[in-house]
């Protein structure tokens, strides 16, 4: 009989086959997966625990993840799973502040429990891989380092507004700083000692690092500054033999059409949900 269980280390070679056979669709499961494997480290908040979805024949059919950081992952491939009692259990269980996977996935799931929440916002993003090596010259693009430490801080403060986003703390930036200098994957433009775009690699799954954190400053767009700094971060990062990939939310036309200038190719679309139970 199909059923939702609890997935542990015993799991981990049939976790890793379903993943990396249904990657795409997988890749926000993967980040989760290969940093903690099926181990739930409570001081990690990308850490979580997985639920498998198993078949009548016992084969796993589905994944779900709840996180620390309270985000609800979900793939499968078995509609039967909207049907079990158990995920909505889960769900009401962890009461997740984000939902996020394929998009028709997500849509399926959602009227599980659209009912019982108070709020939710909806969005859809897509994955993009480059597919060809259509690089540009990057002659303004620099390393980020220590020295920028105080005018990024500043420009980190101005994404978050810009965005409407409660802001980390002046040791959190100073952390998220220092963390990625020296790496070659932090990248900057500054115009007379101000920095007026940025973007870093933010996430590596296997073979592949995801581009991320790309930002300019509002009197700073249409330069072409953005285009420059994702550029050069597929040369750093098909230097170290991996692939670049990136998200980017669905209806920003202006960004899509800079990453499939450079080489990038549409892969699948993701949808998140932010949800107040």
């Amino acid at each position: 009989m199909s059923s939702i269980v609890r997935l542990t280390g015993n799991d981990h070679e049939m976790v890793s086959k379903y993943i990396y056979h249904n990657f795409w669709g997988c890749i926000e499961i993967a980040k989760v997966f290969d940093k903690n494997g099926l181990r739930n480290v409570i001081s990690d908040k990308n850490a979580g625990t997985f639920l498998g979805f198993m078949n009548d024949e016992g084969l796993l059919e589905g994944l779900f993840v709840f996180t620390n950081n309270k985000r609800f992952l979900l793939h499968f491939k078995n509609d039967d799973v909207t049907k079990k009692v158990d995920l909505l259990k889960a769900v009401k269980h962890f009461k997740p502040d984000f939902m996020s996977g394929p998009k028709g996935q997500v849509e399926k799931v959602w009227q599980m429990f659209e009912r019982t929440v108070k709020r939710y916002k909806y969005s859809n993003s897509m994955y993009m891989v480059l597919d060809k090596h259509d690089l540009e010259e990057t002659p303004l693009v620099r390393e980020a380092s220590l020295m920028d430490a105080k005018k990024q801080i500043k420009f980190l403060l101005e994404i978050e507004k810009s965005f409407k986003r409660n802001h980390m703390t002046i040791n959190q930036m100073q952390k998220r700083i220092e963390e990625r200098v020296h790496t070659g994957e932090y990248l900057v433009v500054e115009d007379q000692e101000r920095l007026v775009a940025q973007g870093f690699v933010e996430d590596k799954i296997q073979a592949f690092s995801q581009i991320g954190g790309i930002y300019t400053s509002s009197d700073y767009r249409k330069k072409g500054y953005a285009k420059m700094i994702v550029s050069a971060l597929c040369a750093e990062i098909l230097s170290k033999g991996n692939i670049p990939i990136l998200a980017v939310m669905s209806d920003n036309a202006s960004a899509i059409s800079v990453y499939e200038s450079l080489g990038f190719v549409r892969t699948i679309d993701f949808s998140i949900i932010e949800i107040e139970f």
